[in-house]
């Protein structure tokens, strides 16, 4: 094998990104755009594929999906 076959055989592999999105999209049965969607904050995953990604990342959904608060303090 030339080197440079060497080289195109490694840009055909996944990215570790890519390996994690699919990871997920494989536990929570979604697709990986899905996931995509989840990481950009377009879309939010329900209870059960928050239980699921937890479990999966050795996690709780607490330290994963922190609720947010919100400043009620109007300035006047």
């Amino acid at each position: 094998m030339t080197f440079k076959e060497i080289y195109q055989d490694e840009r055909m592999k996944p990215t570790p990104a890519q390996v994690f999105i699919q990871k997920i999209a494989d536990v929570t049965c979604r697709e990986s755009s899905t996931v995509r969607q989840w990481l950009s904050g377009t879309q939010t995953p329900n209870s059960k594929a928050k239980e699921r990604i937890a479990e999966a990342l050795n996690s709780t959904v607490e330290e994963l999906f922190p609720v947010q608060e919100f400043n009620t303090n109007k300035e006047e």
